[in-house]
């Protein structure tokens, strides 16, 4: 029986475990002893990849691709239906990350991938570090193009918050995204007051996703019950946020990203600006999330 490499990394304040042969992701994040994400169980080695928990990086792209399909550059291109019938969170999450540093409170992690893999005609790599502070955790990530054309790409991370009561949430930004059916979008509109957090209030508990645009870069995530309270910050890079409550879970997802959902698509004919960015060859972009522990 496979033994499964677990990180800790550890301060005072902070725990934190990472799977990295479990596509780089962060199975507990424990803040004073509370459960900052819905922890993922580590005793059944199958389901530990579809497990609704912890924290995974999002690269080359975020969340759907319609059809597994998008066109760049005059050439059309078939993604591995992942979440058939459609592409979905990229290859990172799926994939066996390497280990490159490691001590007490930090480590970086790499994935390389190789051309054609999932259907991905191109070859790049992304770097994972993350450390912790006194109050924080930090996690950085860098893409790199290896490849010898442009790439188009987004990325960020997609974490599980523990929702095991009342959360108000508190953000700002600019428009959503709508659009049918499935929830793919193909419009911005104004923000509706029921999903507007710029004052401050209860996350919605029914089940729905907004993807935000314009996304400040902040946010505020309050458990009252808990009296706990944790601020996001990420780079400008991220700057679409991806809110998703799901049916009767024990979850929320708050999702800094590069793009919208479908971004790869949403470019053609498009008279709105889309954040769906390109790489040159040996080209590299970074970003940063840090989540602080509000004292």
């Amino acid at each position: 029986m496979k033994i499964l490499k677990v990180i800790t990394l550890q301060n005072k304040k902070i725990k934190l475990d990472l799977l990295p042969e479990i596509g780089g992701r962060i199975s507990s994040l424990i803040f004073d002893d509370f459960h900052v994400l819905r922890p993922i169980p580590l005793h059944d080695l199958k389901s530990i990849q579809l497990f609704k928990g912890g924290s995974f990086p999002l690269a080359p792209f975020s969340n759907r691709i319609k059809n597994a399909q998008f066109r760049f550059n005059g050439l059309e291109y078939n993604l591995n239906q992942n979440a058939f019938p459609h592409a979905i969170h990229g290859h990172g999450y799926l994939s066996e990350w390497s280990i490159v540093e490691q001590s007490s409170s930090s480590v970086i992690l790499i994935y390389r991938h190789e051309a054609d893999k999932f259907g991905w005609p191109w070859s790049y790599e992304i770097t994972q570090s993350i450390y912790l502070t006194a109050f924080s955790c930090k996690i950085e990530l860098k893409l790199v193009n290896n490849s010898k054309n442009i790439m188009p790409f987004g990325f960020g991370i997609h974490p599980f918050f523990n929702f095991n009561d009342e959360i108000k949430l508190r953000f700002n930004a600019s428009r959503e995204w709508v659009g049918q059916p499935e929830d793919f979008p193909t419009k911005t509109k104004p923000i509706e007051n029921n999903f507007n957090f710029r004052n401050g209030k209860a996350l919605w508990n029914n089940e729905k996703t907004v993807c935000y645009e314009n996304f400040s870069g902040k946010v505020q995530i309050i458990w009252p019950n808990k009296k706990k309270k944790i601020t996001m910050k990420v780079d400008k890079i991220f700057n679409h946020l991806i809110v998703h409550v799901p049916k009767r879970e024990e979850y929320f997802c708050i999702e800094p990203v590069s793009h919208p959902t479908d971004g790869f698509n949403l470019i053609h004919g498009r008279k709105e600006n889309i954040d769906c960015k390109y790489l040159e060859p040996n080209e590299y972009i970074s970003g940063l999330i840090e989540l602080d522990i509000e004292q």
